[in-house]
């Protein structure tokens, strides 16, 4: 059944008292929100931002312009009474005092806000018969006496402070984050992936309650934090990068913190190229050459998305594959059944290592987070013995990525440079006041000639700023394409294989027409094409 968005809206607002008293409060500032379940890219586009979205009751994030013409993030949260907060203080207290009866320390999450649930419902009555009243008001009781709406709310505040990231969970909660950062008192920045960066009207108090807040922050994921190590990098419950910079004596205008959200729901590759990220074609030519084993560095500067392309990539292979991950942060996501995630874990295991340790296992592919240092090396090494990799890089153009290869702390010769087949380069390009992520080329790389003493490379695709589109300058000129992947098939006719990448960009292309942009959607539509070929696919082409 489909359930019309003003019915939505009145289901939320049945749900959540707070948000109707929220809309009626606010109608002079802003006038009426659009009320919607999921985002789109063409939101941006709109000249009268003003949307409201939930990331899970009772949370509501509010977006809209001001009269200023900049755009706010607020977050739309219950709003608490200094009557509610005294009782909340109450029902804190006494929670804490009973949980000692739980023996055994909570193991995760849902564990610990279970017990925290229980103890609230121990502590606290709503809706008290008359005798219960008048024995409360004689005798006295433990217990705190709360409204069923009170209990809601203050349950909500004690899970979010006592359990998840306090203040800043709404954030983490929103799927649509990338980054958030706060220095001192100057209020809460976020970066959002369709509306770039927004000021917030959160914001800490005092840099007293923000000092406060961030050595609790660095306890809960055990770190230490102090003015003596005022430096924090580390890793959030549900995978968010976080960097903490504490005190006044490094940080003039007071701590500050960063974190690089976890990405909850990735993009799909259709997506890329419903946003010109890159071109079907691209796209189909990814497909190829993942689906037949070739080496793809995914390279680009910092906040180029990088790792969102591989991500994306990643339901090229093929679905019954063996995967092995190696990762600093926990930022793939991988559909496939047989996928084996490997994490560094502060000093206790390095990417050098795993990557070698992955080669034992004998997996179809192996995915490397990001490649820096000696694991480079580990990596060739998996290239030259036929497991097939896929990594990111950092590194502008291809004579980069040839230069940091061959040279420490990587150091592979200049003969083996052509176990890395293909080098995808992307960037963050600022324009007309918005960001856009662009690949801007792909290059193969044929080979090391003695004879010419150098390493022979070839573009097949180019960016063209000038009408932003994506150029397949390779067209019937592909190393890759012809000289390695035809060969493999068979082919008598190398440029066979363009029919191929013909085939499979009319697929993607389809793909968005049919606006099938969800990540696991278009991994079953790619799991059917490799099963029934273009007869089992749930369109035409």
């Amino acid at each position: 059944m489909i359930v019309s968005q003003d019915e939505e809206l009145r289901k939320a607002l049945q749900r959540n008292p707070h948000l109707k008293e929220y809309l009626r409060k606010g109608a002079r500032e802003f006038g009426t929100p659009k009320f919607v379940k999921t985002l789109d890219r063409s939101m941006a586009d709109e000249r009268d931002i003003n949307i409201i979205y939930p990331v899970g009751d009772p949370v509501f994030i509010h977006i809209f312009r001001q009269s200023n013409g900049e755009l706010l993030y607020r977050v739309v949260e219950p709003f608490l009474s200094e009557k509610e907060k005294e009782l909340m203080v109450k029902v804190r207290h006494a929670s804490v005092g009973l949980a000692s009866d739980y023996e055994k320390e909570p193991e995760t999450k849902e564990e610990h806000e279970k017990i925290l649930k229980d103890l609230i419902r121990r502590v606290t009555s709503t809706g008290l018969s008359l005798r219960e009243r008048l024995r409360k008001l004689f005798l006295g009781s433990e217990k705190v006496l709360l409204s069923e709406e009170t209990l809601k709310k203050i349950t909500y505040y004690l899970i979010r402070d006592l359990v998840y990231m306090g203040r800043i969970q709404p954030f983490l909660m929103d799927p649509y984050l990338e980054d958030v950062s706060s220095i001192g008192t100057h209020g809460i920045f976020v970066y959002h992936k369709y509306f770039g960066s927004i000021k917030t009207d959160s914001r800490f108090e005092s840099l007293r309650e923000l000092d406060r807040y961030l050595t609790e922050l660095a306890s809960a994921i055990d770190k230490r934090l102090s003015l003596g190590e005022p430096i924090l990098d580390g890793n959030l419950y549900e995978g968010s990068r976080v960097n903490i910079i504490y005190g006044t004596d490094v940080s003039r205008r007071g701590s500050s913190f960063s974190i690089r959200k976890f990405e909850a729901l990735p993009f799909s590759i259709t997506q890329l190229i419903d946003m010109n990220t890159l071109s079907a074609e691209e796209a189909a030519y990814l497909w190829l050459c993942i689906e037949n084993g070739m080496n793809i560095f995914f390279c680009g500067e910092a906040a180029s998305g990088k790792t969102t392309t591989l991500r994306a990539a990643t339901v090229f292979i093929k679905p019954n594959d063996k995967i092995y991950s190696v990762e600093d942060t926990p930022e793939l996501k991988v559909l496939h059944k047989n996928w084996q995630r490997l994490l560094t874990k502060e000093k206790r295991a390095e990417p050098f290592d795993l990557v070698k340790a992955s080669l034992r296992s004998r997996p179809d592919y192996i995915i490397v987070g990001e490649i820096r240092g000696r694991e480079g090396f580990a990596a060739f090494q998996a290239m030259q013995t036929g497991h097939p990799l896929m990594a990111t890089f950092h590194a502008g153009d291809i004579k980069k990525v040839i230069q940091r290869i061959t040279s420490p702390p990587i150091n592979i010769p200049e003969t083996f440079v052509d176990n890395l087949n293909v080098a995808l380069f992307q960037e963050a390009i600022y324009e007309g006041g918005k960001i856009k992520r662009r690949v801007i080329s792909v290059d193969e790389i044929e080979g090391y000639y003695e004879e010419f003493n150098k390493i022979v490379t070839r573009k097949v695709f180019q960016w063209n700023p000038y009408n932003d589109t994506h150029e397949f300058i390779g067209l019937y000129n592909s190393y890759v394409l012809e000289e390695k992947i035809a060969k493999m098939l068979g082919y008598p006719d190398p440029r066979k294989i363009y029919d191929d990448l013909k085939e499979r960009t009319a697929i993607l292309n389809a793909m968005v027409r049919e606006k099938i942009f969800d990540f696991e959607q278009v991994f079953e539509v790619v799991k059917k094409y490799y099963s029934g070929g273009v007869e089992a696919l749930p369109f035409a082409i």
